[in-house]
């Protein structure tokens, strides 16, 4: 009897597993199985910051991943990797999140600019996301290591030499770097969180709205702070505290080294670019340069319809690389404010799938005394799901506008003025592939207002991967 009760109890265990198993990837895990993990790590975070993090960056930003718990492969995954051989879901349950995009341009100056020409520029990202509660039981640690390599087969000035940056993927040359490495803490519950490391500060400041698919830098970042954010591809070192004081109100203040725009008044020698280099010239090896920034504003919702507006202010601290009519020179670092805000104005769901029509802008000054752009003002839309018959497809539209400063020791075109606009179709093939044709109009695209360049018509077609 004992025998028999312990082989009944061994066959129902083996068909529940059995079941549990055949119900997520089949007899055994295979290739491209999709990731099946516990709902705790499939739900979205509900800290509101982790929230935004989830759509908020571009192409050349990245931040912590979420758990990837795609469908079949090729037309419902989300990684064109799958869960091979059951590996990626494993990592993820252990706490290891690993993920991958590279994103192509393609891009071809067909009318107007300096040069009518092409240039091809790629952008491949490595990182890996470390949830260390899971890993070390270290309640509301992550730890993030990201590793980029781009490169361009033209440079993008030798064909439209404008101000803002009409490839936000532009590494200025070839770029290889472990671009950022930081850990972040959280503190009080969901209220309150640090990060301490090298830093793209593109993820959690100026960020104007979600979901980014232009290809323009002014999508990302205004004007005014062109020359001193330490974004890609000259991530810093740095420190940020990401608050959320009370319900629905966001306060951030970051600390980064500002090496990269430091030149030394007596030798004229440049300081070190930080995208390319450690953490020493934040923590023992710093002339004195420094990039502060700070924003703060509320969160609502008109229904179900998300909006947001934030605040903020920005300075760059030491001697300071400018260039003027009358060539390089040192100056002091610049100092302004900016704002922006965005508003879903629906949401419609369709067939599982989550649409929208999204408006947003940000508009941001600098003293002219000390920062070649005085202020600049961006505004755009995108629609997810334009069209019933394609959900995952977007639309997007962009306008921008920089107003140059008048002193001639900062700008090359005193008093001159740089517009944009832009427009794209995104084309989900599937969640890991979209094709995206897209077309921009610069006038006056140069800092050089004696050079008189027309306007410049340029069309770029971006691949994108996610693996």
């Amino acid at each position: 009897m004992k025998a028999n009760g312990i082989f009944l109890c061994a066959m129902i265990a083996m068909h529940q597993l059995s079941a549990s198993v055949v119900a997520q990837t089949g007899s055994m895990p295979k290739p491209f199985d999709p990731v099946v993990t516990p709902p705790a790590t499939t739900n979205p975070p509900q800290n509101p910051i982790d929230l935004q993090h989830e759509k908020a960056v571009g192409p050349q930003s990245e931040t912590a991943a979420t758990s990837v718990a795609g469908g079949s492969w090729p037309w419902e995954s989300n990684a064109m990797t799958g869960d091979a051989f059951g590996v990626r879901s494993s990592l993820q349950n252990a706490g290891l999140t690993v993920q991958g995009t590279a994103t192509l341009d393609f891009v071809n100056v067909i009318n107007g600019g300096q040069v009518n020409g092409f240039t091809m520029l790629s952008l491949i990202d490595l990182n890996l996301t470390v949830d260390t509660e899971k890993l070390f039981s270290l309640k509301g640690g992550t730890v993030f290591v990201d590793f980029q390599t781009a490169s361009q087969t033209r440079s993008l000035g030798e064909l439209v030499p404008d101000y803002w940056g009409y490839d936000v993927i532009n590494s200025l040359g070839s770029f290889t770097a472990l671009a950022q490495y930081w850990y972040q803490q959280d503190i009080l519950g969901d209220r309150l969180q640090v990060k301490f490391g090298k830093i793209d500060a593109n993820v959690d400041f100026a960020v104007p709205c979600t979901g980014l698919n232009f290809v323009n830098s002014a999508a990302y970042y205004p004007a005014t702070m062109v020359q001193d954010m330490p974004t890609y591809p000259r991530q810093a070192g740095g420190v940020e505290i990401l608050a959320t004081p009370f319900e629905n109100f966001d306060v951030r203040f970051g600390f980064f080294d500002g090496t990269s725009n430091y030149e030394n008044p007596s030798t004229g020698t440049m300081g070190t670019n930080t995208g390319s280099h450690g953490m020493s010239t934040f923590l023992w090896d710093n002339p004195g340069s420094y990039f502060l920034i700070a924003e703060a504003g509320p969160n609502w919702k008109f229904g179900d319809h998300k909006g947001k507006f934030r605040a903020g202010w920005f300075e760059q601290t030491g001697d300071t690389d400018i260039s003027g009519m009358n060539g390089p020179g040192v100056g002091t670092g610049p100092v302004g404010a900016y704002a922006y805000a965005n508003q879903h104005l629906f949401e419609p769901i369709v067939d599982g799938q989550s649409m929208g029509l999204e408006i947003f802008g940000q508009f941001s000054w600098s003293d002219p005394t000390t920062n070649a752009s005085q202020w600049s003002l961006m505004l755009g839309s995108q629609w997810e799901g334009v069209l019933d018959s394609r959900p995952n497809d977007t639309v997007g539209f962009l306008w921008a506008y920089t107003q140059f400063s008048s002193n001639d020791t900062l700008s090359t075109s005193p008093g001159s003025s740089e517009a944009i606009a832009e427009g794209f179709y995104s084309v989900q093939i599937t969640p890991w592939f979209s094709i995206q044709p897209d077309v921009q109009y610069i006038s006056q695209p140069s800092s050089i207002s004696t050079a008189n360049i027309s306007g410049a018509w340029v069309t770029t077609v971006r691949l994108a991967f996610v693996f």
